[in-house]
C-alpha cells in the first residue's frame, strides 16, 4: 500500500504543494493517495525525490514489532545495479511514525567489484567494520586496506569508494549518521 498520504501529512504538506513540487495535478496525487489509480514508475519518483526517501518507503510496508525491533525476516535487502553488492538494513527505515538518527546496514561485496563506480560523498559520517575478507576503502587520494576485524571512519564531504580486489566475498557492517536515503532506492531482490 502506498504511504504517500502519511508523509505529506508528517511533512506539513497540502495537496497542492506535493502537485506543485511534482510537477502534477491535485487531482492526480489525490486519486494516488485514495488508491483510485496506480501511479506510474515515474510519478512515483517524482514524489520519493520530494520527500528525500527512496521510491521503495512509499511502496514497502515493514511492520515494526515491539517498538523499533526488526527481526530478520523485515530485515529490507537491496542490490547494487550489478548486483555485485548486497545491502541488509540492520535498523528501521524512515516512516511517518519514526525518524531515524543513524543507519545500520550489513553489506557483501563480491569479489573483484566496488560499491560504486564513481567515489561519492555525503554529509554524513560513515563507519565500516570488516567481519570477512580484505575490503580497500579509497578516501580521498588515500587507499585504506580493511582486514578481518579492522574499521575505519569516513568524515563527513570525503569522497570515498569501497572496493574488493580479491577473490573472496567481504562481509561487513556500516553506520551512517545522519542516515542518506538518497542512494537507497537500489535493485530488490
Amino acid at each position: 500500500m502506498l504511504k504517500i498520504r502519511e508523509y505529506r501529512k508528517q511533512k506539513n504538506m497540502t495537496l497542492r504543494e506535493l502537485a506543485s513540487l511534482c510537477g502534477m495535478s491535485i487531482s492526480y496525487i489525490s486519486q494516488i493517495e485514495r488508491g483510485e489509480i496506480d501511479p506510474s514508475l515515474s510519478s512515483l519518483r517524482k514524489i520519493a525525490a520530494v520527500f528525500q526517501l527512496p521510491l521503495y518507503m512509499l511502496l514497502d510496508d515493514v511492520e515494526i514489532i515491539g517498538n523499533l525491533t526488526l527481526r530478520k525476516n523485515q530485515q529490507i535487502i537491496r542490490y547494487s545495479e550489478d548486483r555485485s553488492v548486497t545491502y541488509r538494513f540492520l535498523t528501521p527505515l524512515p516512516s511517518p511514525e519514526y525518524d531515524p538518527q543513524s543507519l545500520l546496514i550489513a553489506f557483501t561485496v563480491s569479489p573483484h567489484s566496488q560499491d560504486v563506480e564513481e567515489p561519492i560523498q555525503h554529509y554524513s559520517e560513515e563507519l565500516i567494520y570488516v567481519q570477512e575478507g580484505v575490503l580497500t576503502v579509497q578516501i580521498g587520494d588515500t587507499d585504506i586496506t580493511l582486514f578481518p576485524g579492522d574499521s575505519t571512519v569516513i568524515q563527513k564531504n570525503l569522497p570515498h569508494i569501497c572496493k574488493n580486489l580479491g577473490d573472496k566475498e567481504v562481509k561487513g557492517i556500516s553506520s551512517i549518521s545522519p542516515p542518506i536515503w538518497g542512494r537507497m532506492d537500489l535493485a530488490e531482490s
